[in-house]
């Protein structure tokens, strides 16, 4: 009966001590989780959209620019400025069609890559405002049953607004000098349908007879050197 006793007594120790040192053991391997990089401003890039130059030669009617600035947020999270300006000169055997404005998109890029973090690849998030204006002179009416006569369009001045998300790569290929590449979903929100006179290219947005347009740009950046290590 005693030996009974002092068995049941010496396993419940058995037990608590290597349940104790079981812990001990845990405590001792415990690496507190490591807090989160604040938000810093690291950089600031500037660049330009070298893919318009493109236009002369497949969209001869186009003429455009655009430019961005990103702002490095702890090599995650980059704030987005966009803006370009748009022109259009479109001669046609039944119109001659021109329009003119201005873009501009805010938006947010978050950077996927962890291993190389001054570069970027990953997904961007944009809203998108065009301001502009369009008219057509010489414009030619066939009628079935009545003589041909022509008639003009006056200008008019719209905005329209879109959604837009990218995804994208930036890799520097000199000192502070990087090479971008984006693609794009734009998503018409407002103000893109005129029943009277629709709009042929939306500057920043595209064809104005569809609601979502897909693009793409190809950026020279240079990064302004400071506060950067």
């Amino acid at each position: 009966m005693k030996m009974a006793i002092f068995r049941y007594i010496f396993s419940i120790l058995f037990i608590f001590t290597s349940v104790s040192f079981s812990f001990g053991q845990n405590d001792s391997l415990y690496v507190p989780a490591k807090e989160k990089e604040p938000l810093e401003l690291k950089g600031i890039k500037f660049g330009l959209n070298v893919g318009r130059f493109a236009d002369f030669q497949f969209k001869p009617e186009r003429f455009s620019y655009e430019a961005s600035f990103d702002f490095n947020l702890s090599h995650k999270y980059y704030g987005v400025i966009e803006a370009g300006y748009s022109e259009i000169d479109m001669e046609k055997d039944n119109y001659h069609y021109v329009s003119d404005g201005t873009f501009f998109k805010i938006g947010m890029d978050y950077n996927m890559l962890k291993k190389y973090p001054s570069d970027f690849f990953g997904v961007g998030v944009r809203l998108g405002r065009a301001d502009f204006k369009h008219s057509a002179q010489n414009v030619l009416i066939e009628p079935d049953h009545w003589p041909s006569y022509t008639t003009s369009i006056d200008s008019k001045s719209y905005n329209t607004y879109w959604l837009e998300v990218s995804l994208g790569l930036k890799g520097e290929l000199l000192k502070n000098v990087y090479f971008g590449w984006s693609a794009m979903v734009k998503i018409a929100v407002s103000g893109r349908e005129d029943a009277d006179f629709q709009p042929y290219d939306i500057p920043g947005f595209g064809k104005g007879a569809k609601s979502i347009n897909l693009g793409a740009n190809y950026y020279i950046y240079y990064q302004i050197p400071f506060n950067r290590k």
